[in-house]
Parts: structure tokens; sequence; C-alpha cells
């Protein structure tokens, strides 16, 4: 019989927002204070909206924007694609691969509980 693993079981944990009126650059130092490469953005613990290190390089760094008067909220990726918290890991998986991502947001509830990443994927297959 094959264990249905659910992503609660492998997502990272806790998961730091922001508000979209925080600016670029203090998104930058949470980021590097944290060493992480997503932060989610949440208005009342829901998701509505993402960023990355490559949404900064692109839309910032690549435009030669002062990052201290961009917010979060003119770089980030509206709407962003969740999963809910007990969706399995193959699903995870597919949902990653058909849209090209590395980091899905994780939801309960409609609130933002977790981030599952692919080298969080990789673990699991991997154990």
């Amino acid at each position: 019989m094959v264990k249905i693993i659910k992503i609660e079981e492998w997502m990272s944990k806790p998961v730091r927002s922001v508000k979209k009126s925080l600016s670029v650059e203090d998104a930058i130092k949470i980021m590097d204070e944290h060493n992480i490469g997503v932060l989610p953005v949440a208005d009342k613990d829901r998701p509505i909206g993402v960023i990355t290190e490559r949404d900064i390089l692109r839309r910032v760094v690549a435009k030669k924007l002062d990052m201290k008067n961009k917010t979060v909220e003119d770089i980030m990726t509206k709407n962003p694609v969740t999963i809910e918290h007990d969706a399995s890991i193959l699903e995870a998986t597919r949902l990653m691969s058909e849209n090209n991502f590395r980091r899905l947001l994780v939801v309960k509830n409609g609130k933002l509980i977790g981030v599952v990443t692919a080298k969080d994927v990789i673990e699991v297959l991997s154990a």
C-alpha cells in the first residue's frame, strides 16, 4: 500500500509574510536575514501576492529602480497559486511542474500556513 504524503508534513514553516506596503529594500533585508528566496505577501493572513529573488532581479535590479521607493506591491505576482495543506505531495509536484514553479504557498481555509519548495519535494521523494 502506498502512503499518501500530505503537504503539511513536509512544507517549510513557519512562513514569513510581508505587507504589500513594505519597501523592496526592506523585503530584501528580510529575505537575506532569514535565508529565504520567496516572500508571500499577505493581508490578514490571506495570500494576495508573492515576491521571489527572481522578481527582484527582473523587476527592480535589471531596470535600475530605486529599491527604497518601490513597494512589494509594485513588483509582486498578484493572486498567487496556492495549494491546500491536505493535498498530496504528488499534487504539489504536478502543480509546480505545470506552472514551472519552484515554490507553492500552502493554505488552510484560505489562510497562509507554509510554503512547499522543490527542495521539500526532493527530500520527500528521496526518503
